[in-house]
This record gives C-alpha cells, sequence and structure tokens, in this order.
C-alpha cells in the first residue's frame, strides 16, 4: 500500500460552529494523534480526500509547509442523512514499525456449491492482519470457484503477501458455502368466535346441550 500526500494546514478555530463552517467552504476538519505527541487539529480541502478515499489506501503523508507526517486512517465519520465526510482521525506511523490495519476481503469466481442448490456466505469482508506500513495489502482476493456445499475458507487459508501476518484467530470463517433450508412459515390455527366450532372440530353431543328456557 501507498503512500499518498494531503496537503493540510492548522484549524485557526475548535468547536461545532467553526467545523461546520469550515466544511460549507469545503474543508473537512481532522485530528493527527499517536505515537505519544500531542493531538494537532488539521483541515483538508474536501476535493483532495475525496481523492484520497477512492484511492482505496489507508496510508497518508500529511504535508504541512515543508513538513511531512506519515499516517493511517483510523476512523472517517460520516453524515448519516447526506452520506459526506465530516472529519477525519489520522494516527501517526513510524514507516519502518509493524502496524495493525482491517484489510477488506474480494471474493472472486462463482462457488461450485452455489450451482449445487448452496449458498454462498460472506462472514468476513475485513481481517485484522499486521505489517509494516508498506507490506499492507489493498485487499485480500479470495477466489471461491472450487468452493462445494460445506466447505468453506478460514483465516489461516487466506494467501497474504510477505511480511503480512494476520491477527485474527485462525479458524475464523471468512466465506462459506452451505445447505440452502427453505424457511417453513407455520400458519396459526384459526380461532372460532365464542360459541360456535372450528373447523375440523368434533361438536359436543346433543345430549349436552344446556337445557332451552
Amino acid at each position: 500500500m501507498e503512500f499518498i500526500t494531503l496537503e493540510v494546514k492548522p484549524r485557526e478555530r475548535l468547536g461545532t460552529g467553526p467545523a461546520r463552517r469550515a466544511r460549507r467552504e469545503g474543508r473537512i476538519p481532522v485530528v493527527l494523534y499517536g505515537m505519544g505527541r500531542r493531538n494537532l487539529s488539521l483541515e483538508l480541502s474536501a476535493e483532495g480526500l475525496d481523492r484520497f478515499l477512492r484511492t482505496g489506501s489507508h496510508l497518508v503523508e500529511l504535508r504541512m509547509g515543508e513538513e511531512t507526517r506519515p499516517a493511517i486512517v483510523r476512523e472517517v465519520q460520516y453524515d448519516p442523512l447526506t452520506s459526506a465526510v465530516v472529519h477525519v482521525d489520522f494516527q501517526r506511523v513510524d514507516k519502518n514499525v509493524e502496524i495493525d490495519d482491517q484489510v477488506p476481503v474480494v471474493l472472486k469466481g462463482v462457488a461450485r456449491g452455489t450451482k449445487e442448490g448452496g449458498v454462498l456466505q460472506h462472514l468476513r469482508d475485513r481481517v485484522g492482519v499486521r505489517a509494516r506500513p508498506r507490506d499492507l495489502p489493498q485487499e485480500i482476493v479470495v477466489d471461491v470457484s472450487d468452493l462445494g456445499v460445506g466447505d468453506g475458507v478460514h483465516v489461516a487459508d487466506l494467501a497474504l503477501p510477505a511480511g503480512v501476518t494476520p491477527t485474527d484467530e485462525p479458524g475464523t470463517l471468512v466465506v462459506q458455502v452451505t445447505e440452502f433450508r427453505p424457511q417453513v412459515v407455520e400458519t396459526p390455527a384459526e380461532v372460532a368466535p365464542e360459541g360456535a366450532v372450528a373447523a375440523g372440530a368434533t361438536p359436543p353431543p346433543a345430549g349436552d346441550a344446556a337445557p332451552a328456557r
């Protein structure tokens, strides 16, 4: 995974109001933290951030003046109504020190078991890994073509690049093909009105009827 340079500058004013104003003007508030140093409140252009997010990389070099700071994206916050990015958290990294990250799992092919009536279940869309920043894969591709009904792929089965180790349990299922079982919906028994005989029920003997008055 490659580092992508983003231009940032310090936020002059903090708080909800200034943050909203910055977003209206096309700037996104961000925070840089980690490695025992003080947190930095920064901002960058929404357009530049959007281009970066489209690359699929998590690694950035935040450039402020003549200085650059390598970092990794840890959280992207979105507006629940518009889905626009409202805030990003970056964590400082050392390019030569291993870090943990969550990498997307991409499925390739059509599972053989689905042609036999099975159902493909993608149980983990991301897998935890540990590696030096540049060794982090952008995605992990899993070929499901040979999976029959009852087959699955575990974390231990993943083909990871050199220098990358999984942090999830080896036995964790990532994808599997299960037998299709149609859901049986039980229809509740019909309730007869008071004094009426339910369908299929045997009416009481005539001698048990209440005497007429």
